[in-house]
């Protein structure tokens, strides 16, 4: 049997006799004063692995389990008492491990969402493994534990966001399975893969295509954002669905922003990043950017709006990249040259896939995309959030990703 233990950081022994036990440990302070925690060094029955991603260790072994945590030489570390308990979930090899966002659009209460996701699972003959996390790191961290516990699946229950948190916990090619019951705003990979948007059907028929009675676990591609840290190094984050420059992000960010535009999101909506958008749109310049594809000489451009899609759709009503696939191997670029107000002007042609062809707009597919950014810097959204400033490459990783697919015949996975 496997197990793990997450910390973020921690001065004292501990011992954890059960092999799949985890724990998860924040720190009691606000998130930004977690960005410096020192690499920790977790000592397991001589064996060792060690992970700086986030910013902590992890480690798997077998034997007595007894684990010390030890700081580095020369690191102090905070007081145990600055440190917070958050989770405990006893993960065991073919779980279905659900991984609950409070904050999501629609959500449900934590209670009675934990109870749904417990009777879909138990009529499934399996066992479920909740946990309710409160940041991205925090479901990338359960995620990374389901993996490493061999769980079957993990479900993010929330928005196209919690999707994308978990997807930056699971390692490439993980034979875990991602699930989604949706409950954000909106669901934009429920909509596109025809998921139930009811959360007990939804997590009934994905259990059906885990077992393979009706629909099938697929591989699919996802795609990989390359960026420069503050330190010069360089990192990367994973997408399932979109990452785009320009008008798009530029909505996302101001809703983000502003409590005005989070409460207009609240009471309608989808519709309030249309509206965010607009309100972005008014008196803003193209951005001068250079980019390249597959090794070709870069083109400079002005651009109002850039996507690169893994999927089709722009939120669940603008389609931009029609042809797109999670199983070509591929990604999409769409690009409208020009100022802002151009690409929202244009976009009710990609109400039903109908793009405009010709100068300004280009439609191609690629494997790597190369950028580089001049004067301002435009805003970037990664799967429907905020994402790095300092991004310079894209690419695709081909059948990188296990999801549970009930209806395979749906447009998007190649059906």
């Amino acid at each position: 049997m496997r197990g793990c233990l997450r910390v973020f950081g921690c001065n004292r022994q501990v011992v954890e006799p059960h092999p799949t036990k985890t724990l998860l440990l924040r720190h009691a302070s606000p998130l930004q004063s977690r960005q410096s925690y020192p690499t920790l060094r977790i000592t397991i029955s001589g064996a060792l692995r060690e992970s700086s991603e986030f910013r902590h260790a992890r480690v798997c072994g077998t034997g007595s389990w007894q684990r010390r945590v030890n700081c580095l030489a020369g690191i102090c570390l905070p007081s145990s008492q600055d440190w917070a308990y958050v989770a405990q979930m006893q993960i065991q090899p073919g779980d279905i491990v659900f991984v609950i966002n409070p904050n999501s659009g629609n959500a449900l209460h934590p209670r009675q969402l934990t109870a749904m996701c417990r009777a879909g699972t138990e009529q499934a003959g399996r066992r479920a493994s909740v946990v309710e996390t409160r940041s991205p790191a925090e479901a990338a961290e359960a995620a990374l534990a389901a993996h490493d516990a061999g769980a079957a699946a993990m479900f993010g229950c929330g928005g196209d966001g919690t999707l994308s948190s978990i997807l930056q916990g699971l390692p490439v090619g993980s034979q875990t399975a991602l699930g989604a019951v949706p409950l954000g705003t909106a669901n934009v990979w429920a909509y596109e893969t025809h998921l139930p948007m009811n959360p007990l059907a939804a997590v009934t028929a994905q259990l059906a295509a885990l077992d393979g009675t009706q629909g099938e676990a697929m591989w699919i591609d996802s795609g990989r954002v390359w960026l420069t840290r503050a330190d010069g190094s360089i990192a990367s984050q994973r997408f399932l669905l979109m990452a785009s420059w320009g008008l798009d992000a530029a909505a996302v960010n101001g809703i983000a922003g502003s409590e005005r535009r989070r409460r207009i999101k609240r009471m309608l909506g989808e519709p309030a990043y249309f509206l965010s958008a607009m309100q972005e749109a008014i008196g803003r310049r193209p951005w001068s950017i250079s980019y390249s594809l597959d090794g070709q000489p870069p083109r400079a451009v002005d651009v109002g709006l850039m996507t690169i899609g893994n999927t089709r759709m722009l939120g669940t009503w603008l389609e931009v990249n029609p042809q797109a696939t999670v199983v070509d191997g591929e990604l999409d670029l769409l690009l409208f040259e020009g100022a802002p107000w151009r690409s929202l002007a244009l976009s009710p042609f990609a109400r039903h896939g109908w793009l405009p062809h010709g100068p300004g707009v280009s439609n191609v597919k690629f494997r790597r995309l190369e950028v580089t950014l001049h004067g301002e810097t435009p805003p970037m959204q990664i799967d429907g959030e905020i994402g790095p400033p300092t991004a310079y490459a894209i690419d695709v990783e081909p059948r990188a990703l296990r999801v549970l697919c009930p209806n395979p015949s749906a447009s998007v996975l190649g059906g």
